[in-house]
């Protein structure tokens, strides 16, 4: 992909996505002006609607209107490009061809899935494009190529090793490429045949929970088993071997999230759930860092990008940071296909005037509360309530923690992407080791994985094995790390049972209000660090408003919320 340089300062590209998640993001003067994806408004979890409310957001967020923009971003090409997929596929059908000719049926079938796949939503973007007279200002990235150069655009890095992976995108579920100055290689492709991603995902399935939304479930009940007994099924069913990731399609593997014959059902049925999630986790975790040792050992020591549904999964890049040669990591926080409305609109940018956005805040989403300017307006709004204004809340929300009270926290622009950091989080101390259970229950939730925690980067050296202030993968969560043992004994409730945990570590800089209430908590109690969990119920997408956060208080999911760092709202005593 070669990069174009124009005489341009800056340019404004909208970037947009109705499949999968829906959403959009608005890049303008070298920035990320916005972002928001469309459940966020619509209250409907993965809403895949075409994102109204979010292009309406985001535009009137950078104060403009839709004729302002200089391009149109989409990442699902959804056709079939033949210079980039035909001879992928002729050698992939020739290797089946040769050593699994029982897989060529499953073969033409994902096949035929993949070239019906995606037409209503390409339809529903270009009918966009050709009713806001947008044709000659769009542009279309292959999937794969919108999380890989996002990825990189938004990296702190020079140069940096791109790994891309996830069930399908545009007749690919794996990229691996070389970004650096001046210069991009492509290193590998895998076709969507052999798919980590959808490999994965019938393994969620088959213990129950639903495929490409309850993978965190499995990688958190891994921890609990033991992989050996069913290690060597999981490489028969998938395995890197000599550069190249190779499926066995059969009884045991299809590359698509449904059916399973009884040969797969049976054998899965004899072992604990625990070991075929620790199996499977164990295998991909194998796989992917085989992917990444093997393109270090040519090209030398390298940072990481990683981008696609699969690097949702912490274990797994912990796995990666962990590789002999690996400088340093960064996921791109909004990794998978919800994502691509950013990526889209960062890699545009970066391809059309050399943009770069290096590690930029995800605090992108509406501040509904910025029209709230005292608490006799909210004591109106809220009457059943009694509202608090406080020049410094962090006092009172300190003695809340220490009387185990739980925060709901409403402030500044909502998060983009799927992890809560701190603008719109429930709030709790760490040292309660039974909080996963009624926590959970409060919220309607079933996890396995204990809560996250959140901590001031003066104190993560004490906290985090091997964690180093540049580690950008935890300013966002998304990556754990093995804990020290006097973390671990201290605070039972946000490191998991093997040991880990995935932090949001926070500077003065990046979140000076948390950083505050850390310390304050720090100097309470001598714990280094809170749960900081996602602000919203089971199977419902992270609040956006203070409405929602008072819904939550009077169902006693929490027992206060501090707004807009200002205010205190409780339920009267």
């Amino acid at each position: 992909m070669p990069k174009e340089t124009y005489d341009l300062p800056s340019i404004t590209v909208l970037g947009v996505c109705n499949n999968d998640v829906a959403g959009a993001c608005l890049v303008k003067d070298g920035k990320i002006a916005a972002a928001a994806s469309e459940e966020r408004f619509t209250r409907v979890k993965d809403d895949s609607v075409w994102p109204t409310q979010a292009i309406e957001f985001v535009l009137k967020e950078a104060g403009l209107e839709l004729e302002d923009v200089d391009y149109l971003a989409y990442g699902w090409n959804a056709g079939f490009d033949q210079d980039r997929h035909l001879m992928l596929y002729v050698d992939r059908i020739i290797d089946e061809s040769r050593f699994n000719p029982r897989g060529l049926p499953y073969i033409r079938q994902r096949i035929f899935n993949e070239l019906k796949n995606d037409k209503s939503k390409r339809r529903e973007f270009d009918d966009y494009s050709h009713t806001n007279g947008l044709e000659g200002r769009t542009v279309y990235l292959d999937h794969h190529e919108c999380h890989a150069v996002g990825a990189f655009a938004c990296s702190p890095f020079d140069e940096a090793l791109v790994v891309t992976c996830d069930g399908r995108g545009d007749f690919q579920a794996l990229t691996v490429s070389h970004y650096g100055e001046n210069d991009f290689r492509l290193l590998q492709q895998e076709t969507t045949i052999d798919s980590l991603g959808y490999f994965y995902g019938r393994i969620t399935k088959l213990l129950g929970y639903k495929a490409n939304r309850h993978e965190g479930k499995v990688t958190g009940l891994a921890a609990f088993g033991n992989p050996e007994p069913l290690l060597p099924v999981m490489r028969e069913m998938i395995a890197f071997k000599e550069g190249e990731l190779r499926a066995r399609c059969g009884p045991l593997y299809r590359p698509s999230y449904d059916g399973f014959e009884d040969e797969v059902t049976h054998l899965f049925d004899r072992e604990s759930p625990e070991n075929v999630a620790a199996a499977a986790q164990c295998h991909t975790e194998e796989i992917l860092a085989a992917v990444v040792e093997h393109h270090i050992t040519a090209i030398g020591p390298s940072n990481v990008c990683l981008a696609g549904g699969v690097f949702g999964n912490v274990k797994l890049n912990q796995r990666i940071r962990e590789v002999a040669g690996v400088r340093n990591v960064y996921v791109l926080p909004c990794m998978g296909d919800g994502g691509l409305a950013l990526a889209a609109a960062v890699g545009v940018a970066y391809q059309k005037s050399g943009t770069r956005f290096l590690k930029p805040s995800m605090k992108l989403g509406p501040n509904p509360e910025a029209f709230l300017p005292s608490s006799a307006i909210l004591a109106k709004r809220y009457p059943d309530l009694s509202v608090s204004e406080f020049e410094d809340p962090i006092p009172e929300l300190t003695r809340a923690l220490a009387a185990d009270q739980v925060i709901g926290m409403v402030k500044g622009r909502m998060e983009f992407g799927p992890r809560a950091l701190c603008n719109r989080s429930i709030v709790y101390h760490a040292q309660d080791r039974s909080v996963n259970d009624w926590l959970n229950k409060r919220m309607h939730r079933t996890e396995f994985m204990p809560f996250a925690p959140v901590t001031a980067s003066e104190h993560a050296p004490n906290c985090y094995t091997d964690w180093q202030l540049d580690h950008v993968a935890a300013e966002f969560m998304t990556m754990t790390y093995n804990c020290e043992p006097g973390f671990w004994s201290a605070s039972p409730a946000i490191v998991h049972v093997d040991g880990t945990a995935r932090p949001q570590v926070i500077s003065k800089a990046s979140d000076p209000f948390m950083h505050r209430l850390l310390h304050a908590w720090f100097e309470e109690s001598g714990q280094m660090a809170l749960i900081n969990t996602s602000f919203n119920r089971h199977e419902e997408p992270i609040i956006l408003s203070t409405d929602s956060a008072v819904e939550a208080l009077h169902e006693r999911i929490i027992d206060l919320v501090v707004l807009e760092e200002r205010f205190v709202l409780r339920r009267p005593q």
